[in-house]
């Protein structure tokens, strides 16, 4: 689910910012730009998120506070050493190949390796604790905007499972009317073909009892009404229930094509193309639900 969080914490006069964004992915994946100083622990930044939020595409930013308070960025310094040694591999160079032109400050400036950032004196325990508290706290600012978002998402859900359960209602109680209607059909048909031949009771009650199991959906009808409970129950219980509604959408997803498959009337083909086109609004918002 998308969500937000903001952290700032403050320590021995340094202040650390962090902002956490979250938008829908299948997977946990997560993104982190920090200062320089904390590059040796963004895998410990990473891991933070990882622990609390299983699925989203994740990015992270930290970055020093505002003026007040905030480290220097580092000092920029020359490596004196390099840049002799590329003076004089230049020199060098000019002179065997005879090439002619000025080395400009602009062209030295863009070798390669001169220029390094010296950063502060400051501990690496230091930074490890700043950029743990202001990661947990984005998150745990995150968290709670998810969850916002997660209990409108699980009304939405309730409502739809409520409308399948209703469609799946109204085809269970059609269902008999159904085949009584299509057993008078089969009859005044043979009597419309046969005229005055009698055919055997016995042979009708085989045909009638084939052409009822052919027809009747009561089975999946229950199994169907039985799959909605089990998605409302992991959806209340469940701490990540992501996963075993994308199985349960599935199961009910069969169940509705196998109803559409034995129904030959118009009213039950509407109710299982409403079936449908809420599973399908289910699973879509389903991928986002951790």
């Amino acid at each position: 689910m998308t969500g937000y969080g903001r952290g700032e914490v403050a320590s021995e006069g340094l202040r650390l910012e962090a902002e956490v964004r979250s938008v829908n992915h299948r997977f946990c994946e997560v993104s982190a730009r920090l200062p320089r100083a904390f590059s040796p622990f963004e895998g410990e930044a990473r891991k933070i998120i990882q622990d609390r939020v299983s699925r989203g595409k994740i990015t992270l930013v930290a970055s020093w506070g505002g003026d007040e308070g905030a480290e220097p960025a580092g000092v920029l310094t020359l490596d004196e050493r390099a840049a002799d040694r590329y003076m004089e591999l230049l020199r060098a160079l000019k002179r065997k190949y005879d090439l002619s032109g000025d080395l400009d400050v602009k062209t030295f400036a863009s070798l390669p390796n001169l220029f390094t950032w010296e950063e502060p004196g400051r501990s690496a325990d230091l930074y490890l604790d700043l950029l743990r508290r202001v990661v947990s706290a984005a998150v745990d600012e995150l968290i709670a905007t998810k969850e916002t978002e997660g209990a409108a998402l699980q009304r939405d859900l309730s409502a739809r499972i409520d409308s399948v359960r209703e469609n799946v209602a109204t085809v269970r109680r059609r269902a008999p009317e159904r085949v009584r209607e299509t057993h008078e059909k089969m009859k005044a048909r043979v009597r419309d073909l046969l005229g005055e031949i009698e055919v055997p009771e016995d042979r009708m009650l085989q045909e009638i009892a084939l052409l009822s199991d052919r027809l009747d959906c009561t089975e999946e009808c229950v199994r169907l009404e039985a799959h909605c409970d089990h998605f409302l129950k992991y959806l209340d219980e469940e701490a990540a229930p992501g996963r075993k509604l994308n199985f349960l959408l599935q199961e009910m997803n069969r169940e509705i094509n196998t109803i559409g498959s034995k129904s030959n009337d118009a009213a039950i083909v509407e109710r299982v193309v409403q079936v449908k086109e809420e599973l399908e609004r289910i699973r879509e918002q389903v991928q986002n639900i951790e």
